[in-house]
């Protein structure tokens, strides 16, 4: 009696059916639906090329999960490893032109249901979950289907495939699938619709990453990420490509500096070619700018070409002017944010005014609060305290690197504890009660704790706040997960 799990049977079985080409292909029109994903995974992990193209025609679902399919990884040495990866390279190739036959079909074939191709690294459960529930979720969707097209002649017209990818383009060049890719979707013309809700550009915006964007539908794209050192000029260059995308829901921006031989002239004639195109994206709700010179002096612009209130606005290592920080609050696209951060960002010159009227506008969305190493002194705390109280939806708050005295930690600590909804708080160690000294780490941790502890007891409220601390004699950081009861644990990291 075999003593095999009924996995490793099926596998077998599955393995012993795709040795037999002939009956392989035949045994595709009897195929249950939740046997598809086991079998074409075998047959593509395995080179079986013609059993993929039969198999394309009969797929019982209306998508395809083909890019993580191709995530997925094989145990192996490194040799092993990269001749998978050219059997992967090989059998969408494969697939690719099984598809482009069947498209080029002039009858469209009832059996195929065929409609999405993803290329993108989800839908992994697909290929290890049984699909029998998945095929039921989409029976009932072909069944309305059907009952509409019961007076449609036998051949109706093809509807476009539609083939979603998210594009790296890293120091001018694409992945080799995604190349292949887009010059596969180039050839189907029309029987192709290529979408591509995430684009990241790593790299110079050279010549040939305007190439490869001008043979895009930007249309489509949601999410936009610039993840490199650009100048002024780079940005403006791209800008016009950031305008087409009119569909775009969250942009990230990162380390974009002005040369400093530029004239002011210049700059404002760069800048004005920037913002021009943020008019143009009416559906633009998450701004994520990193390091980017330009802004210092013009924030409340950018924030006025906007269409539609920001849910997220999140501003790093971004030199801001005393202007900047005044109209902040004043802005109408920050009347709903629910996501806000301020990282490594110094309004000290600033009233801390700015920060209370910051949140009493946004008090009713705001879940999420980011104010990490921006040297927010006592003075500015005891001024936006009952503001941060009226946050009722707020999640979580991070005010790390701010070194604050015990007296108004405890004022906090008092007013966050009215927050009901509040889940996660990260604060750094008063530094009255951290103060680096010779002797060993077990020490300074366990003196550390009990100052802590002494200053959580008067808390009734039951939550969990994290403490930061970095022990520069040790070079360690340290995370005490504090609780008002119960003894707190400490863990390095």
């Amino acid at each position: 009696m075999s003593t095999q799990s009924p996995h490793t049977l099926q596998k077998l079985a599955i393995q012993s059916l795709l040795r037999d080409k002939a009956l392989a292909m035949e045994a595709v029109e009897y195929l249950p639906g939740a046997l598809f994903p086991p079998v074409f995974m075998e047959a593509f992990t395995g080179g079986h090329t013609e059993v993929l193209k039969a198999m394309l025609l009969a797929w019982p679902f209306p998508c395809l999960p083909l890019g993580s399919l191709m995530e997925m990884r094989t145990p192996g040495s490194l040799d092993t490893q990269k001749n998978v990866h050219q059997m992967k390279e090989r059998m969408f190739q494969a697939v690719l032109e099984g598809i482009h036959m069947l498209l080029s079909q002039k009858v469209c074939s009832r059996k195929f249901k065929l409609q999405v191709l993803d290329m993108r690294a989800v839908h992994q459960n697909f290929w290890t979950v049984c699909a029998e529930n998945k095929l039921q979720a989409c029976s009932s969707e072909t069944m309305k289907r059907r009952k509409t097209r019961k007076s449609l002649p036998r051949v109706a017209k093809k509807q476009p495939l539609k083939v979603i990818v998210d594009l790296w383009i890293m120091n001018e060049w694409l992945d080799p699938v995604d190349s292949y890719l887009l010059k596969w979707v180039q050839e189907m013309e029309n029987r192709v619709h290529l979408q591509c809700p995430k684009m990241c550009i790593t790299g110079l915006c050279t010549e040939r990453v305007t190439k490869i964007l001008k043979k895009l539908n930007l249309y489509s794209v949601r999410e936009m990420d610039v993840l490199f050192s650009w100048t002024m000029f780079s940005l403006a260059h791209f800008a016009p490509f950031l305008g087409q995308m009119r569909n775009l829901h969250k942009v990230f921006i990162s380390h974009v500096f002005v040369p400093a031989t530029i004239s002011p002239e210049m700059r404002e004639k760069l800048f004005t070619k920037i913002t021009s195109q943020f008019r143009k994206l009416h559906c633009l709700q998450e701004i994520y700018m990193d390091s980017v010179e330009f802004l210092e002096g013009h924030l409340d612009q950018v924030l006025r070409c906007l269409k539609c209130p920001l849910e997220t606005l999140s501003l790093r290592n971004c030199q801001l002017s005393q202007d900047d920080w005044n109209q902040l609050p004043q802005s109408e696209k920050t009347r709903q944010l629910k996501h806000l951060g301020l990282s490594c960002i110094r309004p000290t010159d600033c009233s801390p005014e700015f920060l209370r009227i910051l949140l009493d506008n946004v008090a009713a969305t705001l879940t999420t609060l980011h104010l990490e190493n921006c040297g927010i002194t006592d003075a500015q705390v005891c001024t936006f305290l009952p503001s941060l109280s009226c946050c009722s939806q707020l999640t979580t708050f991070c005010f790390i690197r701010n070194f604050i005295s015990i007296a108004t930690m405890k004022k906090l600590l008092d007013h966050t504890a009215r927050l009901r909804n509040l889940s996660r708080e990260m604060y750094s160690v008063p530094q009255e009660v951290y103060v680096p000294r010779d002797g060993t780490l077990q020490q300074t941790w366990n003196m550390v704790q009990e100052a802590l502890r002494e200053m959580m007891k008067p808390l009734n409220h039951p939550r969990t706040i994290l403490f930061c601390v970095s022990h520069e004699l040790f070079r360690q950081r340290t995370v005490y997960y504090m609780h008002p009861n119960p003894c707190p644990a400490c863990i390095p990291i």
